[in-house]
């Protein structure tokens, strides 16, 4: 059974090791789904640490937290800000192992 998302933010809860995610759709035109580790408010994830520990196929997101709204990923680029206030987040890689094969 999937975990329902709380809010109409599209967080949700992975199903094997039960972190804490992110899941939703970015971008209009050619959108991709992005499904990422969703750390608390207040926790630093600068862009640099995030766009070295990424892979040629991972894409690096940013993530503002607004006052009001529900969160928005955005893309990043080679031309993003190294000093960006955000949090920056990768995709999610689950470490549990599943414990059904269907």
């Amino acid at each position: 059974m999937a975990a329902r998302p709380r809010g109409g933010d599209g967080s949700t809860r992975c199903p094997a090791c039960r972190a804490p995610l992110l899941v939703q759709w970015v971008g209009s035109t050619a959108a991709l789904k992005a499904t990422v580790d969703l750390p608390p408010p207040d926790e630093p994830r600068p862009y640099g640490p995030a766009a070295a520990a990424s892979t040629p196929n991972d894409l690096v997101w940013c993530l503002p937290r607004p006052r009001h709204g529900p969160l928005r990923l955005r893309w990043t680029t080679g031309r993003h800000p190294p000093d960006c206030p955000h949090q920056h987040l990768l995709t999610h890689r689950c470490t549990a192992a599943p414990t059904t094969l269907f």
